[in-house]
């Protein structure tokens, strides 16, 4: 019994010394598919469990059009998982395969190397021979103990079946395996899962443009696949009574043969990913701040159907958008605020049109954990997800000045007097009472931050400066607790575009005998863009590293620093600051911020989001707004965010001017409905306003009409030049003119020159396969952020001609052709 007990460990040791044993895993029966029942007008799909799981039913919220993205799962009719969870719960995993009816087991991805659970083996691919827990259905070779179940990856490569070799396709840091989904006292439970493109997981290749066979040209379909798990192991034993199974908990793997014929599938239709448009077609050059990427990548493959425009994207930081501008080819550029009047050149004239109104948001996954000493109704709802937060601008200044005693690594005596973690701050858990009970294990000090500078960020200080309370925090008072901000951000100027990291204290460690540096920057990175750090929040991942005894390999007289492991589902406790389009990309819910009214609203609620762009103010350019985080309005958003297009109709030739009218007709057009599909306006944008619309539309006809006309400049007296300059100083909004293009003359009574009438531009009713998911870059491509934006800054200094060169938001595929 002995032997038995340790059996999980034994096995995996086993797996590092048996060799020369041969194991051949037979195709596993396609029974496991069960009946699909889909829902009326939407994707959402709900299947249904057989055998002893026919009372279990696991509706999926999103099946088509799918990206790299989170959907919901929810089931009822489930047995309620015991606390620790060791019997009754579901494992869920993303698989390949082209068999109709569902894949084999080793077409899925599970089974990386992250131990949470008493048995060790429902987390791993290790199939074990035991008698006391061999699988009856499995066929052993050579009389050996153990075997793993090899994963068959769409390349064709078959990892072993003797040892865990599938790092090569996936590992704990990019695996989206659930091993764990728990269900609760009612047979209920749900889930935000993870699905991965082929950029994600090569070995997968959902959403990979098929290239032989009748599906060629289409992007490779995947599954998703639900195993669920009761309390009888595979040799028919119940967990937990007498005579029954050898442990209180299972202990098989979910791919062995008798657990996998119960799994439930579900068929996922992805968008292609890889070149938005056929290959060899030039492009025209679209660039612009994050705000605008998850909306930019779903029209990009419904404007270039049929022949239509082709448009790259470049995802720049705000302040190189605005150099941009003055470039000698801006082409379309997005951003939140326009150049300063000031430094507009005198051969043009910006126009600018409003195409999607988002917000600036403080996202999170929060799971309840309650001490073990909690009572019973209270640990039953662990690992349950909370799904509201109240903030208050000094509390975000707390959290982004590293003013919480765990945020640094040091000895020093600053922090001491503060509380440790959020969950301990008394001003929160006055605002957010469940963390009373659910906060004992978080260790939440400080949010996931982008390190690109952006209008957003200076937005989000801007809040906070507003705010009597934090400004005194900021400046050295003490809130009524006596907690004191970290004084290497005393008395902060703001606003600024940045995230700061002032304090880069460190202690040592002593490794092996070796004295290495933990530092703060060092080991608590920041993300490389806003989806980094809504993906690393819904994935568990603080994003932190720990230094090594060994040497950097690359700088020997430097650590090596290692990234921390995940934390699993059920235990999350992160907070993102992200745009809300990220944060419905990946299944987080959202903060509750305190506005200048004194209420806490949602950008959740359209209203509270419309509410504060009407509070926005006037920038010093007719028709584009900024963000007022004092508004007072009692139910507005503080922080939404209006993403203009700009353009400098001068500076392109009449084919171009043409191509990026029909751009923003379509982005403000068809463009603004809701939806997943291509084409459509991903959730987590607000459609625009109808006045917002007509400001587009009348944008787009001055491009069109102006594009390729010069500016005629004259030399006027300076009194004249200086009421010239005064007139948005060569910007306008809309379809607003201050200059004469070409020397045209304009129309009698001072009427604008009449545009051309704009082409009708309605959303295709059926898009061949275009690939879309891929119109972002993200950071699991080959292509680094910094080099990504290294190579953003050389498109602002002319190093990319419009319309050529590899854009980024490509992918860096191929080079395009130049001109059109």
């Amino acid at each position: 019994m002995t032997r038995v007990r340790s059996l999980a460990r034994l096995t995996v040791a086993g797996l590092m010394v048996v060799t020369g044993v041969g194991l051949t895993m037979l195709p596993t029966s396609t029974t496991a598919t069960a009946e699909p029942t889909p829902k009326a007008d939407s994707s959402a799909m709900t299947v249904k469990g057989k055998n002893r799981f026919s009372d279990l039913e696991v509706s999926v919220d999103q099946t088509r059009d799918l990206i790299n993205q989170t959907v919901h799962i929810r089931w009822k009719g489930g047995k309620p998982t015991d606390n620790p969870p060791g019997k009754n719960f579901l494992q869920i995993m993303q698989c390949w395969g082209d068999d109709a009816r569902g894949p084999d087991r080793e077409q899925c991805q599970y089974g990386a190397p992250v131990i949470d659970f008493a048995g060790e083996q429902i987390e791993s691919r290790t199939l074990s021979y035991y008698p006391e827990v061999k699988d009856p259905d499995e066929t052993v070779p050579n009389g050996a103990t153990f075997g793993v179940v090899p994963f068959r990856s769409v390349t064709g490569k078959i990892t072993s079946s003797t040892v865990p070799d599938y790092e090569q396709f996936f590992d704990s840091q990019n695996t989206n395996e659930v091993s764990v989904a728990a269900t609760q006292e009612d047979g209920s439970g749900s889930i935000d899962f993870e699905v991965l493109t082929g950029l994600e997981a090569h070995g997968l290749g959902c959403g990979k443009l098929r290239t032989e066979g009748p599906e060629a040209g289409k992007p490779r379909s995947c599954w998703l696949v639900i195993v669920p798990r009761d309390d009888i192991e595979v040799t028919g034993k119940q967990v937990g009574v007498p005579g029954g199974h050898i442990h209180n908990y299972l202990d098989s793997s979910p791919l062995s043969k008798r657990n996998f014929k119960e799994a439930l599938v579900v068929p996922l239709k992805f968008l292609a990913v890889g070149d938005s448009c056929p290959i060899g077609s030039a492009e025209r050059a679209l660039s612009g701040n994050e705000l605008i990427s998850d909306a930019v990548i779903r029209w990009q493959p419904a404007l270039c159907a049929g022949n239509g425009p082709v448009f790259g994207f470049a995802q720049v930081a705000d302040r190189l958008v605005r150099d941009q501008m003055v470039s000698p080819e801006p082409g379309m550029v997005f951003t939140s605020k326009p150049l300063d009047p000031a430094q507009v050149p005198a051969d043009r004239k910006m126009v600018y049109a409003p195409v999607a109104v988002s917000s600036y948001t403080v996202a999170f996954i929060m799971e309840r954990q309650a001490s073990i000493s909690a009572p019973p109704d209270i640990l039953k709802q662990n690992g349950q997800i909370i799904t509201e937060l109240n903030l208050t601008p000094r509390l975000m200044a707390k959290l982004l000045t590293q003013s919480y005693g765990g945020a640094v690594y040091t000895k020093e005596d600053y922090l001491s007097k503060n509380p440790r973690r959020l969950v301990e701050d008394k001003e929160f858990l006055a605002l957010n009472p469940v963390f009373k009970d659910y906060g004992f294990s978080m260790h939440t000090v400080e949010p996931l931050l982008t390190s690109v500078d952006s209008d957003a960020t200076e937005s989000m200080w801007a809040w906070i400066n507003q705010d009597a309370e934090a400004r005194a925090f900021l400046d050295g008072s003490p809130d009524p607790d006596n907690m004191v901000v970290n004084k290497n951000y005393r008395g902060l100027a703001l606003p600024v575009d940045h995230f700061p990291r002032a304090d880069t204290s460190c202690i040592i460690l002593d490794l092996l005998g070796r004295k290495v540096p933990k530092c703060t920057l060092n080991s608590r990175g920041m993300a490389a863009d806003l989806h980094q750090a809504g993906r690393a929040a819904s994935r568990g991942d603080s994003l932190q590293k720990e230094p090594q005894a060994e040497p950097d390999p690359l700088d020997p007289t430097k650590p090596l620093y290692k990234k921390n492991e995940r934390t699993r589902n059920g235990a999350r406790a992160l907070i993102a600051i992200v745009d809300s389009a990220t944060a419905d990309r990946y299944g987080l819910p959202v903060a509750k911020l305190r506005n200048a009214a004194g209420n806490f609203v949602s950008p959740k609620d359209a209203g509270a989001v419309q509410a504060g762009v009407d509070g926005m103010t006037k920038s010093a350019v007719d028709g584009v707004l900024l963000t007022n985080p004092a508004v007072k309005t009692p139910n507005a958003y503080p922080l939404p965010l209006v993403t203009y297009a700009a353009a400098a109709p001068a500076t392109m030739d009449t084919a171009a001017g043409k191509d990026y009218a029909t751009f923003l007709r379509y982005a403000t057009g068809p463009g603004q409905t809701p939806g997943d599909g291509i084409g459509a306006l991903p959730i987590g944008y607000l459609p625009l306003t109808p006045a917002m619309t007509t400001q587009a539309t009348d944008a787009a006809a001055t491009i069109e009409r102006d594009a390729g006309k010069k500016i005629v400049t004259t030399t006027t007296p300076p009194a004249e030049q200086s009421g010239e300059s005064s007139s948005n100083g060569g910007n306008t909004g809309g379809s607003g003119n201050s200059g004469t293009p070409g020397g045209q003359a304009p129309a009698p009574g001072g009427a604008p020159v009449p545009a051309p009438a704009p082409p009708a531009v309605a959303a295709p009713a059926a898009v061949e396969a275009r690939p879309a998911a891929a119109a972002r870059d993200t950071p699991s491509l080959a292509v680094s952020w910094q080099v990504r934006y290294l190579l953003a800054a050389l498109l602002v200094m002319g190093g990319l001609a419009t319309g050529g060169g590899p854009l980024l938001m490509r992918l860096g595929a191929r080079a395009t052709e130049s001109g059109r």
